[in-house]
């Protein structure tokens, strides 16, 4: 019997772990983790800005603060007290006037916190309404710094033991030489590792993981 494709896989065993706060791997990325559970907990500032290059986190850190949030910007509701917004370099003119309603909403009741999230500082942000920079610069920004290699790897091995997969130092050593290294990549390629031999009822060694690793760089 040949081994059933990715594509042909059952949708249950493709579900990934839900991003939090908790799962989150902080790296030299404590301070801002801390400050967005107090945040998460109704305190400190009501702003806080997160800025990094893609795979430093700032997408987890924000589903986790609001996994159940719809929209690109939302809109402000009376019982909702925090909110967030991702990409704001990517936001439209009319997504811009969105989110400058929402933080004033958000400002005019204490109770409220918002946090955004931009692939550069606010100062470097090109277009931006200088309105709604002022308004990012009201709290506390953080720089995001992503995983070292290391922790990237420390990481997935641990990810895998979780699920009962064994990574040997040769595995390591390969993903390392070949893989993405950052967090949400190797994430994803664990992923696709535990769904191919959880389907195929193999085990997995280095040949398997090399082969899906280069059929993943296709």
């Amino acid at each position: 019997m040949s081994d059933q494709p990715i594509g042909q896989m059952p949708l249950d065993l493709m579900t990934a772990e839900a991003p939090s706060l908790e799962n989150f791997v902080p790296g030299d990325n404590q301070a801002a983790l801390a400050a967005l559970a107090a945040c998460r907990a109704g305190e400190g500032p009501q702003f806080i800005y997160l800025w990094g290059p893609q795979g430093s986190g700032k997408t987890h850190l924000l589903k986790a603060m609001t996994p159940a949030q719809e929209g690109r910007v939302p809109v402000y509701r009376e019982g909702v007290t925090l909110y967030t917004v991702d990409d704001i370099e990517r936001l439209s003119a009319g997504e811009l006037e969105d989110l400058f309603v929402l933080m004033n909403f958000v400002r005019s009741n204490p109770g409220c916190r918002l946090v955004s999230a931009g692939a550069v500082p606010v100062a470097e942000m090109q277009g931006l309404r200088a309105d709604v920079a002022s308004r990012l610069n009201w709290g506390l920004t953080f720089a995001l710094e992503p995983l070292s290699s290391e922790a990237c790897i420390a990481e997935f091995t641990r990810l895998a033991a979780q699920r009962g997969i064994e990574i040997t130092p040769q595995m390591d050593l390969w993903i390392e030489q070949n893989c993405p290294r950052d967090i949400k990549s190797l994430k994803e390629f664990l992923e696709r590792i535990d769904l191919y031999a959880l389907s195929n009822k193999k085990k997995v060694t280095k040949p398997l993981i090399t082969r899906l690793g280069k059929e993943r760089q296709q």
